[in-house]
């Protein structure tokens, strides 16, 4: 569905700077339909014990990159809650939200605040170390594919 659709990660006052407003907003769409999603769907499939097709379906639908970063906001304002793993809170401490950087009137409001979901936090975490573990297999995945290519490009080279 918005598996393929990148994470655009600038502020929206960069992206207006840009003329990329247009793809913050939609970036912002999907991220509150993924957060949406979770809010609705994640405390049930623990309980069910069905969390791991929660997580297929979630991955699926809005990609691993977007679950974690949309993941990330609730886990970096709850980062005092003892219950995530020191590897969650050091993991989604590394995602940057740009918009928490820029000075706000008193009545603006950071819009990724409303990504921060509801849900009990060792659900999120247990979430939160599923997408972990999908993501290192995906990089240990594209990492074997830069390999190969690497092995095909000196075979080739070879044999000119």
């Amino acid at each position: 569905m918005y598996a393929t659709i990148p994470v655009y990660y600038p502020s929206l006052e960069e992206a207006a700077r840009k003329d990329e407003a247009a793809l913050w907003c939609d970036s912002y769409n999907i991220n509150m339909s993924c957060r949406n999603f979770i809010q609705d769907k994640a405390m049930t499939a623990f309980n069910t014990r069905e969390l791991d097709a929660f997580i297929e379906e979630l991955v699926r639908c809005y990609g691993t990159e977007r679950a974690m970063y949309v993941l990330s906001r609730t886990i970096q304002f709850s980062d005092w809650d003892a219950r995530f793993d020191q590897a969650v809170l050091d993991r989604a401490g590394k995602t940057d939200f740009p918009d928490t950087r820029e000075p706000r009137e008193a009545h603006q409001v950071d819009p990724t605040t409303r990504y921060v979901t509801e849900i009990d936090p060792c659900v999120v975490n247990a979430v939160f170390v599923k997408l972990m573990e999908l993501e290192d297999e995906q990089e240990e995945t594209n990492h074997m594919n830069e390999i190969e290519q690497d092995e095909l490009d000196e075979d080739m080279t070879a044999e000119l």
